[in-house]
């Protein structure tokens, strides 16, 4: 993977049921998430997110995760996009 390539994952979220929409349009607004969807199945949200490197990734997702009411997560990193 060459330096100028960003990263693309999918994070899956399981919310308090109570915050889920809050969540939803808090995410919208955030930068470096491209795509959010509210969700039936075992998880209630998933969204796409494009940053520089697996640092920022982590970084972002420690963020997401300190600040809402997250239940559990799972992030799903790209190996190839089209």
């Amino acid at each position: 993977m060459s330096t100028d390539e960003r990263i693309f994952a999918f994070i899956l979220l399981i919310t308090d049921s109570a915050d889920t929409e809050v969540i939803y349009q808090k995410l919208k607004k955030m930068e470096h998430v491209k795509e959010v969807f509210m969700i039936y199945g075992d998880y209630d949200i998933i969204f796409k997110v494009e940053v520089k490197n697996l640092a920022e990734l982590s970084a972002f997702t420690m963020d997401i995760r300190k600040n809402f009411s997250i239940k559990s997560s799972s992030t799903l990193i790209t190996l190839a996009q089209k």
